[in-house]
């Protein structure tokens, strides 16, 4: 017994340096994560954390911003935002409006068309002085944010240009 007592405390002394080590080494999700930030870090993208649309539950997701060209008079503070149910009053499908400000309509067909062309798992649609932004939960890996970045780059001045020209409607207050 007293020759096995030095190797089971190396043992112990090893184990207690190794565990906090792996305890603090990302797992693959946050390493999938970071994966997919740098790559929007890379391509000009703006990641923020937000909380999720009401309609789909409590949580946050990260909303990937393409930044304006030009910020000046924009009309933003409009979301379009994916919903529980399809409806044939919703803008498209189960994606509405979120708040008392639309987009201009003038943006709209890019709207559809950026609709359309988004990866699954995109909850919302945002205006801000940041730029455009999709909220995705990060779900499909490197060829769906590929997907969305493609997205933006591509809708993003569509939209801009669309939003600059007009201005804001607000939905009726009933």
């Amino acid at each position: 017994m007293s020759e096995w007592l030095p190797v089971i405390i190396i043992g112990f002394a090893i184990a207690l340096v190794l565990g906090p080590v792996m305890w603090l080494k990302p797992n693959q999700r946050d390493s999938r994560l970071a994966d997919l930030r740098g790559r929007a870090a890379k391509a000009g993208i703006t990641v923020q954390i937000q909380t999720l649309p009401a309609a789909l539950g409590e949580g946050n997701a990260a909303v990937y911003y393409y930044r304006w060209d030009d910020r000046k008079r924009l009309q933003i503070g409009w979301a379009l935002q994916r919903q529980r149910i399809t409806h044939e009053m919703n803008f498209a499908g189960n994606w509405d409006w979120s708040n008392s400000v639309k987009a201009p309509q003038a943006a709209w067909q890019y709207l559809h068309q950026l609709l359309d062309s988004l990866p699954s798992g995109c909850c919302a649609i945002i205006a801000t002085d940041v730029g455009l932004g999709v909220q995705w939960q990060e779900n499909g890996g490197v060829k769906a944010f590929s997907q969305l970045s493609d997205s933006l780059a591509e809708y993003t001045p569509l939209i801009e240009e669309a939003v600059r020209r007009a201005s804001p409607i607000k939905l009726s207050e009933d």
